[in-house]
């Protein structure tokens, strides 16, 4: 289910300091949206699907940034559950969780 998923090259750290608009930029960006993994629409965070140190152009641009929540999915989907990975196809592993996690209520009569 999962996609390749890349270790972190510490070579390829940019050391880049987060903008000082990241906060409120997320906040933002934040609202009104659910985990893209599990619906949750509480304790999200924004998931950068090009991490920050590889590319801190990217930082604000919504395009690189997804909902995730961070009680499980965060770690799990955007990491493989060791924050030395991310997963380039976190947006399509995310769909096919939920998708999943849909069919599988409705064939308990939960939905």
């Amino acid at each position: 289910m999962f996609g390749l998923f890349r270790r972190h090259d510490p070579a390829n750290v940019t050391g880049a300091a987060r903008s000082p608009k990241w906060d409120a930029w997320v906040k933002r960006f934040l609202r009104g949206k659910s985990c893209i993994a599990c619906g949750q629409r509480d304790g999200l965070t924004g998931h950068h699907v090009v991490p920050f140190h590889l590319r801190p152009d990217l930082e604000l641009q919504p395009e690189n940034v997804v909902p995730l929540c961070s009680d499980r999915c965060h770690i799990v989907f955007g990491h493989f559950n060791d924050f030395r990975l991310d997963n380039p196809a976190v947006r399509e592993d995310c769909a096919a969780y939920l998708a999943d996690r849909m069919e599988a209520r409705k064939r308990c009569g939960v939905l």
